[in-house]
């Protein structure tokens, strides 16, 4: 059985790729190790995604029509997800693994990743009870994943008595931060809402932290992990906090099998595991299970098996993890050095 990566080895999504095709190789080598799914061993086949959806679509392409595979696991930016999924063509599922705006994602097309809902409901709330938060301003990149994002933060700082005091959309790529930080500290935000991509978040944080602006401001990043902490380094990370499902140095119930999998695999030889390397090793685990499901290894088949009414729950229930609940439990984790310290289980 062939599997297909879409990894973004480029653009501002690059510095995730090494972890993210580590914890696939790990589960790869995990369902082997047990006899393969239905008697085949699963190969692995990697194209780089790039930084544009026309470079998605190639990568996609040559994976489906050149190396015949049967499933597509994919971890790209929103603005990318449509060409891998038009490129998939239907004869494969694609299995779309990060944080997203929610939303249905296509047909043949299962999302793993928590939306901004799930994430900016409970990581307001609690700012604004445990650190009386009330004043936030809004910074995001210009495509769509931002934009929901926006919509969503306008509603629950809203909902938590708050206010958004000022927004900004910034193109892929923009680094020129001292305009941007002059207005952000001009109204004296009491949290800056960050829902910058990949290494446009490093480059922000950073820049943030040496305006000596993190001692007085909160910064609640989304789509953010331990990956991208380690470019932003201690000195820049005061106050700094994330919600999600999964943090590298807590205590994970119901993961540590993957982890000691992704740790004899790679001995510390590869970044540490994340939340985005995790759901990447859930795509791949998930590949097999419809492979299962089917009886047969057959990626028509497969995609045929997600519709609209193919839910996160679903797929962990097929996982054979039910405790995913419609509702997923996440964690509010403050930077501390190059880790994350969860502060409350939300």
């Amino acid at each position: 059985m062939k599997i297909g990566l879409v990894l973004s080895r480029s653009g501002p999504m690059g510095l995730w790729s090494p972890t993210a095709e580590g914890a696939a190789i790990a589960a790869a080598t995990e369902i082997n190790d047990h006899g393969g799914v239905l008697g085949n061993e699963i190969a692995l086949v990697a194209e780089n995604a790039g930084a544009t959806p026309q470079q998605a679509f190639a990568a996609t392409q040559k994976l489906i029509f050149e190396h015949n595979v049967d499933a597509i696991v994919g971890f790209q930016a929103s603005y990318m997800r449509g060409a891998v999924r038009d490129a998939a063509c239907g004869l494969a599922p694609y299995i779309y693994t990060p944080q997203y705006e929610g939303g249905f994602t296509g047909p043949g097309t299962a999302a793993l990743g928590l939306t901004d809902m799930e994430v900016l409901g409970p990581g307001i709330d609690w700012l604004a009870r445990r650190k009386r938060a009330q004043r936030y301003f809004f910074i995001g990149n210009d495509y769509i994943w931002p934009r929901i994002a926006h919509g969503t933060s306008q509603d629950t700082v809203a909902a938590s008595g708050g206010q958004i005091v000022g927004e900004l959309l910034l193109p892929l790529g923009y680094l020129d931060y001292d305009r941007i930080l002059e207005r952000i500290r001009a109204t004296c935000p009491d949290v800056v809402i960050c829902a910058l991509l990949g290494e446009d978040a490093v480059c922000f944080n950073r820049a943030f932290g040496e305006a000596g602006m993190s001692a007085r401001t909160l910064r609640l990043n989304l789509a953010f992990d331990e990956t991208l902490l380690y470019g932003v380094g201690p000195e820049n990370a005061e106050n700094l906090f994330c919600v999600q499902s999964f943090f590298a140095g807590a205590h994970a119930r119901h993961r540590e099998h993957m982890i000691d999998s992704y740790a004899r695999c790679f001995g510390g030889s590869r970044p540490p595991m994340t939340v985005n390397a995790m759901n990447v090793y859930d795509g791949v685990h998930l590949a097999a299970a419809l492979a299962r499901r089917v009886r047969r290894v057959d990626g028509f088949l497969m995609a045929r098996m997600l519709d609209r009414n193919f839910s996160r729950p679903s797929i962990y229930e097929m996982l054979g993890k039910p405790e995913v609940s419609p509702t997923p439990t996440v964690h509010i984790a403050e930077a501390d050095g190059t880790v994350f310290e969860v502060r409350e289980t939300l």
